[in-house]
C-alpha cells in the first residue's frame, strides 16, 4: 500500500514555526519603529511607515531563514522519516506562506499607525522619500549589488497597498529561496560549491531587481538600460528565475546525505 504523502503536514508545521520567528523579528522591529516615531515628532523629521521600516530588515530576515531550511529543517525531517520529496514540497509551500503573511502583517500595523496618527493630527510625520532612495544613481556593479541586496524595487505603499504587498511578496519569496538554495548547496556540497552558489544567486537577484526595476519604470544600471517593458513582463521573469531556483534546489536535496 502507497505510504500517505505528508507535505501538507510539513508545510504547516513549518510555516507556524517560521512565523513564530517572524513575529520576534517583526515585535523587534516595531519597538525600533516606535522609538523612531518618538524621536521624528519630537525633532519635527519625516520617517517611513512600518511597512517600508522592515522591508530592507525583512529580505534579510528571509534569507537567513531560508539557509536555515538546509541546515536545521531538512536532516530533522528526514531523520524522523519523511521523505525528501515531502520536505520539499512542504518547505517550498510553507515559503510562499511566509513570504505572502510578512506582507500582510506590516501592512495592517501600518494602516492601523496611520489611523492613529491621523486623528492627533501627526500622519504627516511619514514620508516617502524611500521611494526616492531607490533611484540611486549608477555607479558601478557593486553599487547594483549593494541596492539589489538591500534596497529592492519598492512601491510605495500609500499610493497603492496591493501592487507594494505584492511587489515585496515577490521579493521576500526571492531571498528565502536563495538562502535556501545557499544552504543546500553547502550542506550537499561543502564550502567551494558553497560559495560558487553565492555569487549565482548574487547575480539572480541582480536580475530581479532589474527585472522589477523595469517594470516599475524605476532607475537601472547601465546594463540593463536598453531594455523596456511592463510590469506583468517583469513579473513573469521572477516567476521564471523562482521555478528555476526551486528546480534546482531540488535536483541539490533529491538524494543529499544527511548529516549526524
Amino acid at each position: 500500500m502507497k505510504k500517505a504523502s505528508i507535505f501538507p503536514k510539513v508545510a504547516t508545521d513549518l510555516f507556524w514555526v517560521q512565523l513564530f520567528w517572524a513575529f520576534g523579528f517583526l515585535g523587534i522591529m516595531f519597538a525600533i519603529h516606535i522609538v523612531k516615531i518618538v524621536l521624528a515628532i519630537n525633532s519635527d523629521n519625516d520617517m517611513e511607515l512600518y511597512f517600508v521600516s522592515t522591508f530592507v530588515a525583512s529580505n534579510i530576515f528571509m534569507l537567513v531563514v531560508g539557509i536555515i531550511s538546509s541546515y536545521g529543517f531538512l536532516p530533522h525531517y528526514v531523520s524522523n522519516g519523511v521523505t525528501r520529496k515531502d520536505y520539499f514540497k512542504g518547505a517550498a509551500l510553507a515559503s510562499v506562506g511566509l513570504s505572502i503573511t510578512l506582507p500582510v502583517i506590516t501592512s495592517i500595523v501600518s494602516g492601523i499607525e496611520l489611523f492613529v496618527l491621523k486623528i492627533f493630527n501627526m500622519s504627516t510625520v511619514f514620508t516617502t522619500t524611500f521611494g526616492e532612495r531607490v533611484n540611486m544613481e549608477d555607479d558601478g556593479i557593486v553599487t547594483d549589488i549593494i541596492q539589489s541586496i538591500i534596497i529592492a524595487p519598492y512601491v510605495d505603499p500609500q499610493s497603492n497597498w496591493l501592487l507594494a504587498i505584492f511587489i515585496v511578496t515577490l521579493n521576500l519569496l526571492t531571498f528565502y529561496l536563495l538562502g535556501w538554495l545557499i544552504g543546500s548547496a553547502f550542506y550537499r556540497f561543502g564550502v567551494i560549491i558553497g560559495i560558487v552558489f553565492i555569487a549565482i544567486s548574487i547575480v539572480l537577484i541582480l536580475i530581479e531587481n532589474a527585472l522589477l526595476s523595469i517594470g516599475l519604470g524605476l532607475t537601472v544600471s547601465e546594463s540593463f538600460s536598453s531594455y523596456d517593458f511592463g510590469l506583468p513582463i517583469s513579473i513573469l521573469g521572477v516567476v521564471v528565475i523562482i521555478i528555476i531556483v526551486l528546480w534546482v534546489i531540488r535536483q541539490i536535496t533529491k538524494r543529499v546525505a544527511i548529516k549526524m
